[in-house]
């Protein structure tokens, strides 16, 4: 008996790049779910017009909304892609033989290898090389509650055969306010666990995080654009110190 799938997309301001994760995901889905959480660019519009399913819903934190997605998708198994990634013909072909299986293992789930592309550059560096995601398994699973960088509490698995591309960088201005509201998240998420603020937070944090991505990860291999990732990762660290702050003496 083969499985059926929803595939679940959360979307805010995607309309630039909806339609080709939306063409990505048509072949391997039985249902594909677009859950919006307020946009202004005409996203709601175009994911109609693609003809998949939509839900408007004010998103509390990326974990919560997740979680009630899935309560809402028509198969008990699920495929979750972010409006910036792109499944490639490899991995279509193995999540359809896949599908053609049946899955009894309810507690089963399988990872996505993702190959990340910042300022055009495909990124083989820079901490991004060995990222494998979650992303697909039984709608029973939930995702821990947290602020940002929602996860399921479970081991890394080997991947699925294939790739899922990721286009996270749109332009400057689009990133810095994803890294910024990322940092401010992630001041509530560590608050209550952080001690008492420091220079250690504020330079030796940040120092750090960018040797990690530019040296110890190789980032000097991916050019101009692991410098800038790697100073990118450092400033979300000062950045989120500076909001648990900020937070502090609210």
């Amino acid at each position: 008996m083969s499985t059926p799938l929803s595939v679940i997309i959360l979307t805010q301001n995607e309309a630039e790049r909806l339609p080709q994760c939306v063409e990505a995901v048509r072949p391997v889905s039985d249902e594909i779910l677009i859950v919006d959480s307020g946009s202004s660019d005409g996203t709601v519009v175009l994911a109609k017009e693609l003809g998949t399913n939509v839900l408007e819903r004010p998103m509390k934190n990326w974990a919560e909304q997740r979680n009630w997605a899935m309560n809402q998708a028509t198969y008990s198994w699920v495929l979750f892609i972010d409006a910036d990634e792109v499944l490639d013909k490899v991995l279509q072909k193995t999540i359809l033989a896949w599908k053609e299986q049946s899955h009894e293992d309810i507690k089963g789930y399988w990872g996505l290898k993702r190959v990340h592309y910042f300022q055009g550059k495909r990124m083989r560096f820079s901490g991004l090389q060995s990222d494998v995601v979650v992303r697909l398994f039984h709608r029973s699973q939930r995702y821990a509650d947290r602020e940002v960088h929602e996860k399921l509490d479970l081991q890394k698995p080997q991947p699925l055969h294939g790739i899922l591309h990721h286009h996270t960088y749109l332009n400057h201005e689009r990133w810095e306010n994803k890294q910024r509201s990322y940092a401010a998240k992630s001041a509530l998420d560590k608050n209550q666990s952080t001690g008492a603020l420091t220079p250690f937070h504020f330079v030796v944090k940040p120092a750090f995080r960018f040797v990690k991505h530019y040296l110890l990860r190789g980032g000097i291999l991916d050019g101009a654009a692991g410098w800038n990732y790697s100073i990118s990762m450092a400033q979300g660290i000062y950045w989120r110190y500076a909001a648990m702050k900020k937070l502090r003496n609210s």
